[in-house]
């Protein structure tokens, strides 16, 4: 037992050491008698205590909900880490359900998605991973930033497989299960792959629009629009799938409800948004059911597509179209349309249809051509709607 072949079976006081740790080398112990471990020292003793782990653990359940804290695969891990980090690079064991939180599936994204833009290279979901990997690599050596990194990305096979597990992990509470979020998340990419094709629109039109996106990796991690769009969309997929029933109606509303505490959005799944949006800072975007953006939108915070309160009418909320920019805390309100590139003021209040390439301030009011040329001679930024209304 003092072999020094053998750490893990030197004890020098028991009562440093866990019930899971004893639990692990009584494992290991019956492992190496079944097997050429003695010969081959400290890795060999690692390499039974997972296949003995391994043939022992119970089964993960399958049921939505359920979780099951394994201390041994826990214990497992950092028996590993103690006898040979390599170890943890080798594909065998980086696989294993002791290393990642839950599994990897292999989905071809690519050859499942219709690309909005099947021309452009950089709309490739399997480019867009890529990126986020080259991006995430060298900052995985920080000791804050690693955990996050390699749970979501590194150790991760696709985008699918990447935002799944970003947002099972933001979204999760006591009563939805992480686990359980993740295999919902990804079932629901499998079945709909236009999701992730949406996704990596998104990220592209956000670093195109935004000055302050240098890269994919910080709006991928850290903005709570981007979130909050990916959520609704994956409840919109279980609001209108034909195969829905009323659970999957109950689980859509409940992210909702959630995405609305976490990300500060309220977005019905019934609402259609399409690729390429930006919901920029977020905070207090509110969208009804019968709502629909079109693409590549730039929505900033306080923004509310709702409904004027007249009851009667279930198709009750506005459609906006393609490249339309909404000014902070801008009120679109009824069943209206908003066509292609169309601007609304920050504060405005709009109750009317708008027409395409029209600008918008204050209440229902329309900029005309003399007002914009005029504007435009004063060396006004379109962009930042400053008129006098």
């Amino acid at each position: 037992a003092s072999s020094p072949s053998c750490p893990f079976l030197f004890i020098p006081n028991i009562n440093m050491f866990s019930r899971q740790f004893i639990y692990i080398v009584v494992l290991s112990a019956g492992a190496l008698l079944q097997s050429d471990a003695f010969s081959i020292g400290t890795p060999g003793i690692a390499r039974a205590t997972v296949k003995s782990v391994k043939s022992v653990r119970m089964a993960r359940p399958a049921k939505l909900g359920l979780r099951m804290f394994d201390p041994v695969a826990q214990a497992t891990r950092d028996a590993i880490e103690m006898a040979e980090p390599e170890l943890l690079a080798k594909p065998e064991l980086r696989n294993q359900e002791s290393i990642l939180s839950y599994p990897a599936f292999e989905i071809d994204f690519e050859s499942a998605a219709e690309l909005p833009f099947a021309m452009d290279p950089q709309s490739s979901p399997k480019t867009m991973f890529l990126n986020l990997k080259d991006e995430a690599e060298p900052l995985a050596k920080n000791r804050l930033l690693a955990v996050q990194l390699k749970k979501h990305i590194l150790q991760r096979s696709n985008m699918g497989d990447a935002i799944s597990s970003l947002l099972a992990s933001k979204l999760s509470t006591p009563d939805l299960p992480e686990e359980g979020l993740f295999e919902l998340f990804q079932t629901t990419m499998i079945k709909n792959p236009l999701l992730v094709s949406h996704m990596v629109q998104d990220l592209l039109w956000m670093r195109e629009i935004d000055p302050a996106t240098s890269s994919y990796l910080h709006p991928f991690l850290n903005f709570k629009g981007f979130h909050a769009v990916q959520t609704q969309r994956i409840a919109h997929a279980l609001w209108t799938s034909q195969s829905s029933d009323e659970a999957d109606k109950i689980i859509a509303l409940t992210l909702q409800s959630r995405a609305a505490e976490l990300f500060g959005v309220d977005a019905h799944p019934g609402a259609v948004l399409r690729h390429g949006i930006m919901l920029d800072h977020a905070t207090g975007v509110v969208i009804g059911e019968t709502a629909t953006i079109g693409h590549h939108c730039y929505i900033l915070h306080g923004v509310t597509l709702g409904a004027t309160g007249k009851s009667g009418a279930f198709d009750r909320h506005p459609k906006i179209g393609n490249r339309v920019k909404i000014g902070a805390g801008a009120m679109v309100l009824g069943n209206i349309q908003v066509e292609d590139d169309a601007v609304l003021g920050a504060s405005s209040v709009v109750t009317v249809p708008i027409g395409s390439g029209e600008t918008v301030v204050g209440i229902n009011r329309v900029l005309g051509s003399k007002e914009k040329a005029e504007s435009s001679a004063k060396g006004h930024n379109m962009l930042t709607w400053m008129y006098q209304i």
